[in-house]
């Protein structure tokens, strides 16, 4: 929530804000505030998103067909714009959260996304949503104990090890994620029905993401959009169960689909993202239809809003 500026009039003297300084903060509150990041990530996300599918349907079915040779690239600039510009926020939000690991996947979007087409940007900027998807996992990660067993507060209530650590720094996250990552991964070794778990679905989905943009820089990129699509797909579905597991007690805790969760809706519409992926790839289904790309960057667009609107709403209580 935005911090009110203290005082009704900037005025001068040692002990009071100067005309500058009162500028300079009241900028600073409104770029930083939740309601204006909520504002630019409907209002970016939002246009490319409709401009990339009315791309994709004028281009099967020939509404003004004279504007396609222009809406192509107006749909291309427009996502970039959007996508380079929800990912700033991202790493705005996150270097306010303090949370390491989804920051640096959010600042290296933009550059990323610079330097693709529009046709491999969804799966060129796999490693900035492996990373980024830890801000989600650190939130939803039960705080266990060294067998695995949920830890609950006086109350029976699950604790959470909270994507936010504002109040916790930057070592903390750092050192967290990793130790909690390696307990994940033992977790899964020892009890397998584990990858059930809404953390260690996405914790498993997002390693792969990760380990598939590293073999893209090794050159085997069409291994490496094969991996984006089906790790994307398998990692969603596990989106589609985020919920406030805070609702849940330790020994039973919450695990339905929650439609009204914004993660859980970005998860539906990058599932649908992921598929066109992977049928415009197919040289059978691009020859019959047109603009695959655009719809999947309508999807990812869409995607994005809700995803985004979730990562907002994480906060340190």
């Amino acid at each position: 929530m935005p911090v009110a500026i203290q005082g009704d009039v900037p005025r001068s003297g040692n002990n009071s804000l100067s005309t500058k300084d009162f500028i300079n903060n009241s900028l600073n509150e409104i770029l930083t505030s939740y309601k204006t990041k909520k504002n630019i990530n409907y209002a970016v996300n939002g246009s490319a998103s409709l401009c990339s599918l009315f791309t994709f349907l004028n281009g099967n079915f020939n509404f003004l067909d004279s504007l396609q040779e222009k809406l192509e690239p107006l749909s291309e600039a427009l996502v970039k714009i959007a996508f380079s510009t929800i990912h700033v926020i991202g790493a705005v939000d996150l270097w306010q959260k303090k949370n390491v690991f989804p920051f640096i996947g959010y600042l290296m979007a933009p550059v990323i996304a610079l330097f693709s087409s529009g046709y491999d940007l969804w799966v060129s900027t796999g490693l900035c949503g492996g990373l980024i998807n830890f801000a989600i996992i650190t939130d939803q990660r039960e705080i266990v104990d060294d067998k695995g067993n949920p830890v609950p507060d006086k109350d029976g209530n699950v604790q959470v090890v909270n994507g936010d650590f504002r109040d916790r720094g930057w070592q903390s996250s750092f050192e967290t994620t990793i130790k909690e990552s390696f307990k994940m991964i033992k977790e899964i070794y020892t009890n397998p029905s584990k990858i059930k778990k809404f953390a260690h679905a996405v914790f498993l989905s997002s390693s792969s993401l990760i380990a598939g943009s590293v073999l893209g820089m090794l050159g085997l990129k069409k291994l490496e959009a094969i991996i984006r699509n089906t790790a994307s797909i398998a990692g969603e579905t596990a989106l589609l169960f985020h919920t406030n597991i805070k609702s849940g007690t330790a020994n039973n805790p919450k695990n339905t689909i929650d439609l009204k969760s914004p993660v859980a809706q970005s998860g539906f519409l990058w599932i649908g993202t992921a598929v066109v992926d992977m049928l415009k790839r197919l040289d059978y289904i691009s020859e019959n239809i047109n603009n695959l790309t655009h719809l999947s960057l309508a999807f990812d667009r869409m995607a994005s809003i809700r995803f985004t609107q979730g990562i907002l709403n994480i906060n340190h209580n």
